[in-house]
């Protein structure tokens, strides 16, 4: 047999990857882009095309100066590029499908990368302070202080046509899934749309404003002006305003309500002043206000995914999680722990919470489930291995850890007793009730010192409590307590120390308790609008055994009249307040009524206001519009709704009606089309108007000259008795074509003794001629179907 071949030495796979990702980093830096450290299966050395999720997300990592892309059902880092120079920046990240863009809002320098060679690709210096919005294939540079809205392409980052210009200060535009370009103008009290680079129609929202936000809701714009508590939601047959609570104002240096770029669902989160949340339904009009008692707190942009709202608490780096189901705060999520800004997302059905400055990140998927990021993982994708268990079990044979599941959980045992030593405290429990306290406790344990009696103290000192002998009964009873006052209990053992021969006393550890079973205050307030009557639910707070039962309350706490008390145990419990006014706002608290006559209610810190009404959700129906001279009478059907009034305009002019119907009069110029709308209204809002075309063309109508009895009558060029267009012989009689009314000459028929300075206008052979009406049957002057001539 010949000599053994020695078999080639293979590398270790982890010594493969770590030589491709560093010949990968390489080939970067040889073109002066960005540094990559990313981990790519199923590519071959030298290969530049890296794969990462698709559904994930690019996050910030401005400490180290990178940004990393998280996939998102691992929660693992899939991808990251190093962005050199920029440790410390401000970065944001737009990204919308394979379109990826930076901007540094330190530098004004806006770049492109590209997913699948995570690198940057281009760079351009576009300006500090811009807002970049990028979807659908389109991109936009928005400058909020020139008042400036540019085109710009998404790939290349060069300009796209002349830029527009609107009055600043601009707010934060947004891109709707068609690709159009919703930017609020508040110095113009309006909502400019544009589509590819063009700028449309304008949506009038209000009047000048000192703040405008913008969200995209469920693929609809939705504007919401801080400084008068309204919102408008544009829909495709019109606009709907909405009045909103007044907490939802906000001052211009507050900058305003804060609220999503983009929701998914109907309902947009509003936080406004006081930390106050205003749930809005985009679908009714119709919103509820939870108060978050956080006012102290700086507080981000809500985000709502599912039924629960994230709104990021920048002072103690979580997320408030309120679930709009359960009408009940939920425990707050940690993210960084610290002070400090917080991004905060919604993006492919998951919320995405970011500490830019450091690691941490998370995801949220719809059911709440968390997974915890690390975005400074060295080992790309994938994570450190867990060590196997060994044979010790617990904690990984650890001698000074719990040992598994078992430590910490055992009974306590009460310690061993030497012949000698004294009688043990007493364990007391010490409740309320009434009025009346009952300090119960278990005999002391003893060897052969005994106990000879028990005594009582307590805080504050309640004189006149006699001992109790060692055979008992064991406890204590003390009566006319004042209710909603704690008090605090010891009880002593008393015995003789056998070697001093006094009396010496033992205490038991302290019991407090109140002297009835004081109500929580109910909490988790929120309301719903109906047709006249509002619907307000609220959570049971602690110590329901207390509670007789929970009364609505106005905003100062005196009872609503009219509206049955709720009954405890359920948990939780619903009032409705009935016959109320759509233009007013209410404001309501729930108090819970103690049982003991001596103790005082509890009145929840939380209240609501709502209007007791949605504002009309869709335009009039049946339209029409008859026109008469210089106006149109009009007719609709009822909007649905309560307290509906309308609003009618016309060119020039426009007026409020109750009524279904409306004539306009003197208004409208004849022998021409009007536009004229009709938009629904009440207390809580304004619907989408209904538009219709009036018609003023001249109507003409057949009627035969008269008073021809004695001369010819003369058919005038003009109204007035001057020249001749054309003669009816005396005594003939002829049909006329009239087409409108004329003021003229005043003239008088001698036949007749008829006075007038009304001509006809009338047909008369191929031509235009006039008769004064002294000389025709007919209408005597312009109303009606008979139109004076606009010419």
């Amino acid at each position: 047999m010949g000599a053994r071949r020695p078999r080639p030495r293979v590398p270790h796979p982890r010594a493969l990857l770590s030589r491709d990702r560093t010949t990968g980093q390489i080939a970067v830096g040889l073109v002066g882009a960005l540094l990559v450290s990313a981990l790519v299966y199923g590519v071959g050395m030298a290969s530049a095309q890296y794969k990462i999720s698709d559904v994930g997300s690019w996050l910030t990592a401005t400490a180290k100066g990178m940004v990393v892309h998280v996939n998102g059902l691992s929660g693992k880092v899939d991808g990251k590029t190093d962005l050199p120079g920029t440790r410390g920046h401000k970065i944001r990240i737009v990204q919308d499908g394979r379109t990826v863009l930076l901007v540094d809002d330190t530098t004004g320098v806006v770049s492109r990368i590209d997913p699948s060679q995570l690198k940057v690709e281009q760079s351009r210096r576009l300006g500090v302070g811009l807002q970049i919005v990028a979807g659908a294939g389109t991109a936009y540079s928005v400058d909020r202080y020139k008042g400036t809205v540019q085109q710009i392409d998404p790939f290349t980052l060069a300009t796209v046509g002349q830029p527009a210009a609107l009055r600043p200060p601009l707010g934060r535009a947004a891109l709707d899934q068609r690709g159009t370009l919703w930017v609020p103008a508040a110095g113009e009290g309006r909502l400019v749309p544009f589509q590819g680079g063009r700028q449309g129609q304008p949506v009038e929202i209000a009047g000048p404003s000192t703040a405008l936000g913008l969200s995209i809701v469920a693929g609809m714009p939705v504007a919401v002006d801080s400084a008068n508590a309204a919102a408008v939601v544009v829909r495709p047959e019109g606009a709907q305003k909405v009045k909103l609570p007044g907490t939802v104002t906000q001052t211009a240096a507050a900058g305003g309500v804060r609220l999503p770029a983009v929701a998914d669902s109907l309902t947009v989160p509003l936080l406004g002043r006081g930390g106050e949340l205003t749930l809005l339904d985009t679908s009714t009009g119709g919103y509820t206000s939870v108060a978050l008692r956080a006012s102290r707190h700086t507080l981000g942009e809500p985000q709502i995914l599912g039924s629960k709202v994230y709104i990021p608490d920048e002072t103690a780096g979580s997320l408030l999680v309120y679930d709009s189901a359960t009408r009940r705060m939920e425990p707050h999520i940690p993210v960084s722990g610290r002070p400090g800004p917080l991004d905060v997302f919604v993006k492919d059905g998951l919320l995405w919470a970011n500490d830019p400055n450091g690691d941490k990140a998370l995801s949220i998927d719809s059911s709440g489930s968390r997974k915890p990021i690390r975005k400074y993982e060295d080992k790309v994708p994938g994570g450190p291995r867990k060590p196997l268990p060994d044979d010790r079990g617990g904690n990984g044979g650890n001698p000074g850890g719990d040992g598994g599941n078992g430590g910490g959980n055992d009974p306590v045992r009460p310690p061993r007793m030497k012949p000698n030593d004294p009688p043990l405290p007493p364990q007391i429990e010490a409740s309320g009730e009434g009025g009346k306290i009952t300090v119960a406790f278990t005999p002391s344990q003893y060897q052969r010192i005994r106990p000879e009696q028990y005594v009582l103290r307590s805080r504050p000192v309640l004189p006149g409590q006699p001992p109790v002998p060692a055979e008992g009964p064991y406890g204590f009873q003390i009566d006319g307590l004042k209710c909603g006052k704690i008090y605090a209990f010891q009880v002593g053992v008393v015995y003789t120390d056998p070697r001093t021969h006094r009396k010496r006393t033992r205490w038991s550890p302290v019991d407090s308790t109140p002297a009835c079973a004081v109500p929580g205050a109910p909490e988790g307030l929120s309301a719903q609008s109906g047709d006249g009557f509002i619907n307000v639910s609220f959570n049971e707070g602690a110590q329901t055994e207390g509670v007789k039962d929970y009364v609505l309350t106005d905003d100062s706490g005196k009872p609503v009249a009219g509206v049955p008390p709720v009954a405890p145990g359920r948990g939780s419990g619903t009032f409705r307040n009935t016959g109320l006014s759509c233009d007013l706002e209410y404001t309501y608290r729930v108090a819970a009524r103690p049982k003991s006559p001596t103790a005082e209610r509890a009145l929840s810190t939380e209240n609501v206001t709502k209007r007791p009404c949605n504002p009309p959700a869709a335009p009039v129906s049946g339209l029409a519009a008859d026109g008469v001279n210089k106006g149109a009478n009009l007719n609709w059907n009822a909007a649905r709704g309560r307290g509906i009034t309308y609003m009618v305009e016309w060119p020039g002019g426009g007026a409020p009606t109750a009524a279904t119907s409306y004539s306009i009069a003197n208004a409208l110029a004849n022998n021409t089309t009007h536009r004229i709308t009709v938009t629904p209204k009440n207390g809580a809002g304004t619907g989408p108007a209904a538009s219709v075309t009036a018609n003023l063309a001249y109507v003409r109508s057949s009627h035969q000259n008269k008073a021809n009895n004695q001369t010819n009558t003369i058919v005038r060029p003009g109204p007035k008795k001057e020249g001749q267009a054309g003669s009816i012989p005396r005594g003939e009689y002829r049909s006329l074509t009239l087409i409108c009314q004329v003021y003229g000459q005043s003239v008088t028929e001698e036949e007749t003794g008829e006075t007038s300075n009304v001509w006809n206008r009338i047909e008369w052979q191929g031509r235009i001629g006039y008769l004064s009406v002294t000389l025709m049957e007919g209408p005597r002057a312009p109303g009606g179907k008979t139109f004076e001539c606009a010419d």
